[in-house]
C-alpha cells in the first residue's frame, strides 16, 4: 500500500505473459468502512499489438472525484480527531488479465489517496509519507485575549497525519521545556493541534514518536503578536493534500471592482421627455472584491510555504474562499534571515450581492 497524490498521475500497469485483454476494477470510498461490493469503476484495453502486451490505466483522474475540501478542521485541544472522511479515500485496484475467453484476477491492492501531488523531480507519483505537514518552524497569531473555544481565526491550527496505531504526541514548551504527551492507540487518519492550549504563550515543538519515544516527525510553532496591523488568516490544501495554515501578519488592503452590463434607453416620449429619466441604463451590476497582503519579514525556506500555497486549487483566507490573483513572485535566497517580505493578491470567490440561482 501507498498513499496516492491524485493531483499527479498514478499508473496502473499491467504486462502479463499471454495476455490479450486487461482490466481494472476500482472501488474508491470514504471513510473507515470496508470497500462496495461493486466496483465503482471498470476500465479495460486490448493489447496494442501481440508483441506489445503492455496496458496502463492513469486512475488519478477518477479517484479526485471523490475527495472535496469544505472547510479547514480547526482541531485545537484533541489529540485525536479523525480526518473529515471526505478529505481522502480509498483506493481498492483489482487488475484482470485475459488469456483467452474469461479475465483472470493477478492481484489486489488497497490504497489511501489524498489531493496532493509529486514534482517532476521526484520521479514517478512519490509516496509523500504519513505526515502531511512539513518538518520546519511555523508562526501563528498570538492574542493575550483570544478565546480559542471560539475564536478559529486566532488558534494556530491542525495538522493532519496517519495514526498506525501506538504512536504519541509530545508537545515541548519553548521556554521551559517542560513537555505533555499523548498516547494514541488507535489507528487512523487524524488531525492534531499543532500547539497544546496549555503552551499557547511561548509555542512548543511537536513530535510524534513510536511505542519506544523514537522521535518520527517533528515541527516547530511560535506565537506572533502584532500591534499595528490587522493579520489575515489563510488555510491552503499544501502539496500533501492536507490544510495548512499560515498568517500574513502585515498590511492588507482591499479594492472593489463593479462590473454591470449597460444599454441606451428608449425615451418615454421623444419630444416631451423627462430629462432625470437619462440616455444609458445598467442591470445585472455586481461588484467584486479582492485583497492584497504582505507576509511580514520572513526566513528564506518560507519560499517553499508559498510555492505550496501558490499551486493549492483550494484557499480560504479569513474563512472565505478565494482564488490568487498573483501568478508569479520571486522567490528569494542567499538573503539574511527575515529580511524577505512577500506580497499576494487574492480575489474572493464569490460575487458580494448575492445572485446564486
Amino acid at each position: 500500500m501507498a498513499n496516492i497524490s491524485a493531483r499527479s498521475p498514478f499508473i496502473v500497469e499491467i504486462n502479463e505473459a499471454g495476455q490479450i485483454e486487461t482490466k481494472v476494477e476500482l472501488r474508491i470510498w470514504n471513510g473507515t468502512g470496508s470497500a462496495p461490493a461493486s466496483p465503482t469503476y471498470t476500465l479495460s484495453k486490448l493489447i496494442p499489438a501481440p508483441s506489445v502486451t503492455q496496458t496502463t490505466y492513469n486512475i488519478s483522474p477518477y479517484i479526485k472525484e471523490f475527495i472535496r475540501h469544505d472547510g479547514f478542521q480547526n482541531n485545537y485541544n484533541n489529540y485525536s480527531t479523525t480526518l473529515t472522511t471526505t478529505e481522502w479515500c480509498n483506493v481498492q485496484v483489482k487488475r484482470y488479465k485475459k488469456l483467452t475467453t474469461s479475465f483472470v484476477l493477478i492481484d489486489t491492492v488497497t490504497h489511501k489517496a489524498f489531493d496532493g501531488y509529486g514534482l517532476y523531480t521526484e520521479g514517478y507519483n512519490p509516496d509523500l509519507g504519513v505526515y502531511l505537514l512539513d518538518q520546519k518552524t511555523y508562526y501563528y497569531l498570538y492574542d493575550s485575549n483570544a478565546d480559542l473555544a471560539t475564536d478559529t481565526l486566532k488558534r494556530a491550527g491542525s495538522f493532519t497525519w496517519y495514526n498506525s496505531g501506538g504512536n504519541k504526541v509530545r508537545h515541548i514548551e519553548l521556554n521551559t521545556g517542560t513537555t505533555i504527551t499523548q498516547n494514541l492507540p488507535t489507528a487512523g487518519v487524524i488531525t492534531t493541534f499543532r500547539v497544546n492550549s496549555v503552551y499557547y504563550d511561548n509555542g512548543n515543538t511537536t513530535q510524534i514518536l513510536d511505542a519506544s519515544n523514537n522521535v518520527l516527525w517533528e515541527a516547530t510553532f511560535k506565537p506572533k503578536i502584532e500591534c499595528k496591523y490587522e493579520p489575515v488568516c489563510c488555510d491552503f490544501i499544501n502539496r500533501y493534500g492536507a490544510w495548512q495554515r499560515e498568517f500574513f501578519f502585515k498590511a492588507s488592503k482591499s479594492n472593489i471592482n463593479v462590473e454591470n452590463t449597460e444599454y441606451n434607453l428608449l425615451q418615454s416620449n421623444l419630444v416631451n421627455y423627462s430629462v432625470l429619466e437619462g440616455q444609458r441604463k445598467t442591470f445585472n451590476t455586481n461588484y467584486s472584491e479582492t485583497i492584497t497582503v504582505n507576509t511580514d519579514w520572513v526566513s528564506e525556506d518560507f519560499s517553499e510555504n508559498l510555492r505550496e500555497l501558490m499551486t493549492s486549487e483550494r484557499i480560504l483566507l479569513d474563512n472565505r474562499p478565494v482564488k490568487l490573483n498573483t501568478k508569479s513572485t520571486e522567490l528569494f535566497k542567499q538573503i539574511n534571515t527575515k529580511m524577505i517580505n512577500y506580497t499576494l493578491e487574492f480575489q474572493y470567490a464569490s460575487d458580494i450581492i448575492n445572485n446564486v440561482v
